[in-house]
């Protein structure tokens, strides 16, 4: 059998060591060897020797079955494994593999080296190709170019890992980056010699100094532009859209925007519009800065010309990802944070550009090398394709070869056609745009989330809505960055009929006959025309290659000569489709995926037509702003109402309010004097199908409220099932689409709800956090301190620590003795953090040492420069989170001790220390008093234990004129300070 191994694993010291084995393995002889199978994971493991072992998987690629060598272990610590820890590994349970044949755990590999001896691996198994390698070996600086699905993001990737030092991977895609985070960190990939920053340019800009008032974006601009169309013969709101950010406001470097004179004088090639169109478009842009103004609204471009004043260099190296989207004026704005010029990596590809907006390749290199010309090795062009299928494909190139005879290239780098090695059969239709047609594609479309339909603009689909009621419907501004199995294209030609005739005049059916295209300039600089038609082949580019398997050109011109040329002449009045329709819990998961990607319309459309059948719940969730009724009735002296008490003890033992639960235990209620010992309770009352795992019953709740309802306590289920402990309905839940995001009454997300339980239960941290925080933890946290953003990664102890604190600062600081400094102390963290798995916290960082640098390196007085102001140390030794520490939540910041509702923490509110101070004086004079009247004393000894009482009858009466006060203070009306109690008799 074929052995491959991970890149970065010592295969050759291990081969050295146990060539024997390794040989047998290579024989396939798995019933010579002791190999055993992990149930679940889809792993196995190879006994070495009598303390270490082997990992691996087993890949297919075609009828090929080889063996992935992941890792060794070493002194079976199964739980310092990237690829098991945090997984449960009992090697009594594993299971005996005899046979290389026949085993059901096998990966299918879309592709594999065929002469390959190492892989790569991100959340999946990835096999270079002999261009993917070539990059990879490159020296920076590099340019990589590849189309949709060619692996260049994966490719990039993998290159950062083997870079060190402070490294920036950007885009303008805020989804992009959230997609290649997770990537990046997959299957607990860590990385001690580098500090990547997976930043959205407009995160980037933050790092310098936080935005104010809202970014520009199209629907907006759209919106203003229509109030001004009447004035102006320009009628195309996109192609002005990308003047203004392309040309006026992005072209150059040295400037906030371009004036009239410069604008007006520009080239025939340095714009979209005609010479004669230009005061038009320069007296809109007028218009746009002044709405600008008004409105609070900013421009990328503009506001990067103002931040460059900010910018300083502080990058090793830097990869910009989609980089056809970035304009040069912010291209400068991020070399400009490197700190040695040409450490940088690109990747992109024009094909994908809809609007024109000047980018080329060849600008991207005369923009960094003014004196020389970039080396064409530094270049390098990605062929082939892994998504999309051959018939796709082949379509997809056929349009390109149609655009390079008629338009000419931008540039050699954007030269190239599209291999496929995707095994996925597709299938292309051409359809005549009839009722019948109409009836079948929307009957099965909008049951299923594997279609989208596509048009070519925004005008353009209330026509198609007539059609389609699926909620997939996307214009192809909307459409960038999706793929779905399947694709309708509505009219994309028919309704441009002239200008897609315009584009096909005097071309020939021969053109798409070569196996490759060259490269050639447009003939005719000065016609504007040529420009304006990229846009609707460009479009159809892209429309088309957002399908991975199958594509339907639904036309009422289906006989048009571009289809003619492309091959496409056998038209269908009729077509079956068998398809199968999504399920609630799938439709969750594309709204939520499309809500990420910015489609709020298409997210929107979902929950109101596919989900819109959720019922209100019959009950008033219990939150911070309405619990004073339910306080009213429970705590009322005139009436004891068990009910109200019974379900505010409920909402007290799962907040952990100790003030309230005071307050309960002074009112009479027995159950709140145990309050430690009653927590349990309220989940076996109100949380059993959670605590059992009942996932039916669960998601039988969820499609009737809807995956993020609100319980009587405002729990989501995501909450009650993430604080039961119950992992297969929190999987399912995500699945559903619920929102990790969603906050308690004190302000805590999940993963902070599920520190909050460890931190409270042995018995959770010991067998439930494990397997729950992997599930629930969020890609960062984002905070604001002195004016500007820090991105806080998932794997840093800073993140740990800072979702630590907002979890439990406030119960632990709650609970501390009455004279006791009001910080957490080192240890306070230390003896929880001791228990937390590997797979959360490494054991180099539950050490004293390692925890009190972190500390004090980020106290807000401290001057570093990587001080990132986390903490205040309010004592020596104690700290709190930063008072003036801003996290970034629903879109807005917020201070984060309002999230937390910090009244329950400062003096005057710590009830809960004062009763246990009471507590104390109360066993104090009993004790005493029992003990001088328990046997004979002498004068001296009698006078002695008689002052000891008076001292603590003084210094009850004390901490009761306290509590009096306290109480006083918060105005609670529904309870007399007299309840607080008398002395006990002496």
């Amino acid at each position: 059998m074929k052995v491959l191994y991970l890149h970065g694993l010592d295969y050759t010291t291990l081969y050295k060591k146990h060539t024997r084995i390794f040989k047998l393995l290579e024989e396939g002889n798995f019933a010579a060897l002791d190999i055993k199978k992990i149930p679940e994971y889809g792993l196995y493991r190879l006994k070495l020797d009598y303390a270490n072992r082997l990992l691996f998987q087993l890949g297919r690629h075609n009828t090929e079955t080889c063996i992935m060598l992941l890792e060794a272990i070493y002194n079976h610590e199964y739980s310092a494994s990237r690829f098991l820890r945090g997984k449960r590994i009992d090697e009594n349970r594993l299971i005996k593999v005899v046979s290389s044949e026949n085993n059901t755990d096998v990966v299918e590999l879309p592709y594999l080296h065929p002469a390959g001896t190492k892989f790569h691996y991100l959340d999946k198994i990835i096999s270079f190709d002999d261009q993917q390698q070539d990059f990879f070996s490159m020296q920076t600086p590099a340019i990589i170019i590849g189309s949709a699905g060619s692996g260049k993001t994966v490719l990039t990737l993998e290159k950062i890992k083997a870079l060190r030092g402070d490294i920036l991977y950007i885009t303008l895609s805020s989804f992009l980056v959230q997609n290649s985070i997770k990537l990046y960190y997959a299957e607990n990939y860590e990385n001690e010699d580098q500090d990547v920053d997976f930043l959205s340019y407009k995160e980037f800009l933050e790092t310098f100094r936080i935005l104010t008032g809202k970014e520009i974006d199209f629907r907006t601009f759209e919106g203003w532009f229509l109030r001004h169309r009447n004035t102006v013969k320009i009628k195309d709101a996109h192609k002005l859209f990308e003047e203004f950010g392309g040309v006026i406001t992005g072209l150059q470097v040295d400037r906030e925007y371009l004036s009239r004179e410069e604008y007006l004088a520009l080239g025939v090639r340095q714009s979209v519009f005609l010479k004669e169109e230009r005061e038009q478009v320069y007296f809109l842009f007028e218009k746009y800065l002044s709405f600008l103004k008004e409105h609070n609204y900013y421009d990328l471009n503009i506001i990067s010309h103002q931040w460059l004043q900010f910018c300083h260099s502080r990058y090793d190296f830097i990869v910009i990802d989609e980089i056809q989207d970035i304009t040069p004026v912010q291209l400068n704005l991020i070399l400009k944070s490197l700190k040695k010029q040409g450490q940088f990596i690109l990747c992109g590809d024009s094909n994908q550009i809809v609007h024109p907006n000047f980018f080329s390749w060849a600008n991207i290199k005369s923009l960094f090398y003014k004196n020389k010309n970039l080396a064409y090795d530094t270049i390098k062009i990605l062929h082939t394709n892994y998504r999309n299928s051959p018939q796709v494909t082949d379509i997809a190139n056929k349009l390109l070869k149609l655009k390079n005879a008629r338009f000419g290239s931008i540039d050699k780098e954007s030269t190239y056609l599209v291999n496929t090695v995707s095994t996925r059969r597709g299938e292309i239709h051409l359809l005549s745009d009839n009722r019948k047609n109409h009836l079948e594609l929307d009957d099965k479309t909008r049951s299923s989330t594997r279609f989208a339909i596509i048009v070519m603009r925004n005008e353009d689909k209330a026509e198609a809505r007539k059609i389609f009621r699926t909620p997939l419907l996307f214009s192809i501004h909307e459409a960038k960055g999706l793929e779905y199995e399947n694709v309708v294209l509505v009219n994309f030609v028919s309704n441009y009929d002239k200008e897609f005739r315009d584009i096909t005049e005097g071309m020939d059916k021969q053109i798409i006959d070569p196996d490759e295209i060259n490269f050639s300039r447009a003939k005719d600089k000065t016609d504007k025309s040529l420009d304006v038609y990229k846009f609707y082949i460009n479009s159809m580019y892209v429309a088309i290659t957002r399908s991975v398997q199958n594509l339907y050109l639904l036309e009422a011109s289906p006989k048009h000569r571009l289809y003619d040329i492309l091959g496409l002449t056998n038209v269908q009045e009729q077509i079956n489709l068998k398809v199968k329709a999504s399920t609630k819990e799938e439709w969750n998961k594309e709204a939520a995926r499309l809500e990420q990607q910015g489609k709020t319309e298409q997210a929107d459309a979902i929950r109101n037509t596919i989900l819109g059948s959720i019922q209100k719940t019959p009950w008033v969730p219990l939150t911070l702003e309405n619990i004073d009724q339910l306080k009213k009735e429970a705590l009322s002296a005139e009436n004891f109402n068990k009910k109200a008490k019974d379900r505010l003890f409920d909402f007290v033992l799962l907040y952990d309010d100790d003030e309230t639960a005071f307050l309960l235990e002074q009112s009479g209620y027995k159950r709140a004097e145990k309050f430690s010992e009653e927590r349990n309770s309220v989940f076996r009352k109100n949380y059993t199908n959670y605590l059992s795992n009942n996932v039916k019953a669960v998601m039988n709740e969820v499609n009737k409220y809807g995956v993020d309802y609100r319980d009587v306590f405002n729990l989501t289920s995501l909450m009650a099932s993430v604080m039961a402990g119950s992992d297969k309905i929190v999987k399912e839940l995500l699945e559903a689409g619920a929102n990790t995001n969603h906050r308690d009454n004190f302000g805590r997300n999940v993963l902070q709800l599920a520190i909050f339980q460890s931190y409270f239960s042995t018995q959770y941290i010991a067998t439930r956090i494990g397997m729950i925080y992997p599930l629930v933890v969020t890609d960062n946290i984002k905070i604001k301190v002195d004016d500007r953003l820090i991105k806080i990664n998932n794997h840093t102890i800073d993140y740990f620590v800072l979702n630590f604190l907002i979890a439990v600062q406030s119960s632990v600081i709650l609970k501390k003795n009455f004279y006791e400094n009001k910080g957490m102390k080192v240890d306070d963290f230390l003896e929880k953090f001791i228990l937390f798995p590997e797979n959360i916290l490494y054991d180099y960082r539950k050490k004293r040492a390692y925890l009190s640098a972190h500390l004090s390196k980020n106290e807000v007085d401290r001057k570093s420069p990587d001080n990132r102001k986390l903490y205040k140390r309010v004592e020596r030794g104690n700290y709190v989170l930063n008072t003036n520490l801003e996290i970034f939540i629903d879109d807005s910041w917020l201070n984060i001790y309002e999230l937390m509702k910090t009244d329950r923490i400062t003096r005057d509110n710590f009830l809960f220390t004062l009763r246990e101070e009471v507590k104390k004086y109360e066993e104090a004079i009993i004790t005493l008093s029992r003990k001088r009247n328990s046997y004979y004393h002498s004068e001296f000894h009698t006078k002695s234990i008689n002052d000891s009482i008076a001292q603590c009858q003084k210094q009850l009466a004390t901490v009761r004129t306290e509590m009096k006060k306290a109480i006083e203070k918060k105005n609670k009306s529904y309870l007399s300070p007299d309840i607080i109690g008398k002395t006990p008799a002496v």
